[in-house]
């Protein structure tokens, strides 16, 4: 645990300095505002969809700024998506970064697309592998089980419910994979690509 946790510290400590190059790259007061300022509205029981919307600006923001490649970046991101898929709550991050750091690609990235899967959304996302699966496998569905969701509560329920959603799991993640990764490509190469043509902008004036 502690090689994990010094691994994706180092990565997040490179992607700092990514980011400090980042904000010269830019005009000056842009992509310089803070994702979560304080909005007029009183807060609410339920995030509001101006919360939302600052918080998806900052998950962007941060995400473009990574450290390496936009190949790498993008592969990370479809691994953390495949990955939060599968019936692993719990240590689906020590999964992601573990298959990041044998192909070498952002372990960042892995990380944060993994949390697409968490405590508010799990219950929906197993539930639909979970039905996927076990219609392809001739399984009857059992309800239940999704009370509260871990590997251990799947396991215990049954292996036709394991193997359910790991075979639903498996074939949604593969289709969120190799979209997320054409998704987090295009996304990355537009902001440098912008990045650079400030840079270039600015050195002409």
């Amino acid at each position: 645990m502690t090689v994990i946790v010094g691994i994706v510290a180092s990565d997040m400590k490179t992607s700092l300095q990514e980011q400090q190059n980042w904000n010269h790259a830019t005009e000056s007061g842009q992509m310089k505002k803070l994702a979560f300022a304080r909005d007029d509205k009183p807060e609410g029981p339920r995030p509001s969809p101006s919360f939302i919307r600052r918080f998806l600006r900052y998950f962007y923001n941060r995400f473009i700024r990574l450290h390496g490649s936009a190949e790498q970046i993008a592969w990370g991101g479809a691994v953390g998506l495949f990955v939060a898929m599968t019936p692993t709550m719990g240590i689906q991050m020590c999964i992601a970064i573990a298959i990041a750091a044998f192909f070498k690609i952002n372990k960042v990235a892995a990380v944060a697309t993994v949390w697409v899967t968490n405590p508010a959304t799990a219950p929906v996302i197993y539930w639909i592998n979970y039905v996927l699966g076990a219609k392809l496998l001739g399984y009857p569905v059992k309800v239940g089980f999704l009370s509260n969701p871990s590997w251990e509560t799947f396991w215990h329920a049954g292996k036709h419910v394991f193997s359910s959603l790991m075979l639903g799991g498996s074939i949604t993640g593969l289709i969120l994979a190799l979209i997320g990764y054409f998704v987090f490509l295009t996304m990355v190469k537009t902001a440098r690509e912008k990045a650079r043509r400030l840079r270039r902008k600015r050195k002409e004036q």
